[in-house]
């Protein structure tokens, strides 16, 4: 795993846990934002995830988590 993967995880981990511990409304806002923009971004990209060999829920999962690192690992397993 590259270290933007290990920071996204890490980025995760603190969103959540401000969702749970509710330091920050404003956090909230950002981690709903981000949320939304993998969405975009797995819609954006539904065919190429389709078709890659990973299969659609777990590229869902994938893009939900990690986002453009992840499209962009399919580029590279695509040449």
């Amino acid at each position: 795993m590259n270290k933007g993967k290990i920071f996204t995880l890490f980025l995760w981990a603190v969103l959540a846990a401000n969702y749970f511990l509710g330091f920050s409304i404003w956090i909230n806002y950002f981690t709903a934002l981000l949320l939304g923009i993998h969405v975009i971004e797995f819609i954006v990209f539904f065919k190429k995830i389709k078709d890659s060999d990973d299969g659609l829920i777990y590229g869902l999962f994938q893009t939900l988590i990690f986002g453009v690192l992840y499209i962009g690992a399919l580029d590279k397993r695509e040449n």
